[in-house]
């Protein structure tokens, strides 16, 4: 996928700081972290900078023209990890509580095992807009800028969430849950994009 935008370093700290503040509520980084701990806001913080810097290597960061709005996503049988991708993830491992690693595992283990059973796929990692900034024009952009992506690369979007307030955005512009998980913390939906749906008869 050729998704090149080039981001000054203070950029990239800008946009990486901006995701980690509007996950800070997110029920899955308190499933990671302790969030009752000082460290939290540094934990979350280097879990979106793992995200990001391995997306941004993959040419998977887009900033909408507003400069407020940004999504982090790859292409599956694409995705390519440095060695400096492996030291950020330790620094994110080393934030998780030990109390916290079996339910970590047994998460992850849920959520892939809910996921469509595809050779190929984008998957959307965050999708993030600016504290207050109410336009849906980024989230807009995103979203077609995504479609573009799958309808030239011949590929479905993937995508989890469980922020209930951007349901009925998703399925407007074209995505469907096809799987609903509920767990103590959140309720974790699946999206994909309809004709994939309709594809696999979800």
């Amino acid at each position: 996928m050729e998704n090149k935008q080039l981001l000054s370093k203070a950029a990239q700290l800008h946009y990486i700081q901006l995701i980690s503040n509007r996950f800070l509520k997110n029920p899955r980084m308190a499933l990671l972290f302790n969030k009752n701990k000082k460290s939290f806001q540094k934990n979350v913080f280097n879990a979106v900078n793992y995200c990001f810097r391995v997306a941004l290597n993959n040419n998977g960061v887009y900033v909408a023209e507003n400069k407020k709005t940004i999504v982090l996503f790859y292409e599956h049988q694409k995705l390519k990890k440095t060695f400096g991708d492996f030291c950020r993830y330790l620094n994110v491992v080393k934030g998780i509580p030990l109390t916290n690693i079996k339910k970590v595992l047994q998460h992850e283990k849920e959520v892939k095992k809910h996921k469509l059973k595809l050779d190929n796929y984008i998957y959307v990692w965050f999708i993030a807009q600016e504290e207050g900034y109410g336009s849906l024009e980024g989230l807009n952009e995103i979203n077609k800028m995504l479609f573009r992506l799958s309808e030239t690369n011949k590929l479905p979007i993937l995508f989890e969430t469980s922020d209930i307030r951007l349901l009925r955005f998703y399925k407007h512009v074209g995505f469907d849950v096809y799987k609903k998980l509920k767990n103590e913390e959140e309720t974790i939906y699946f999206f994909a994009d309809k004709q994939t749906l309709e594809k696999h008869k979800y």
